[in-house]
């Protein structure tokens, strides 16, 4: 399994990832090209990116799922 694979599989779960977390996690060491690289993939499956800022000022990165547009039917 590539370290992209491991990435995308962990922030699937809900979690949040930084660049030290990844480091040590994942032996990743460019996180932002990381997820610049699983973006297309990650967004063809329906996810969103999501970047915050963590408790001691790191970025750190998750995804969210797309949400589902419901059609509305007009009731006339």
């Amino acid at each position: 399994m590539t370290k992209q694979n491991r990435v995308m599989n962990y922030l699937r779960r809900g979690r949040t990832l930084s660049q030290d977390s990844a480091a040590s996690m994942f032996d990743v060491g460019n996180l932002r090209a990381t997820i610049s690289d699983i973006k297309p993939l990650l967004k063809s499956e329906g996810y969103n990116i999501t970047k915050s800022v963590g408790r001691y000022g790191e970025t750190r990165y998750g995804v969210i799922a797309k949400q589902q547009s419901k059609k509305r039917t007009c009731s006339r």
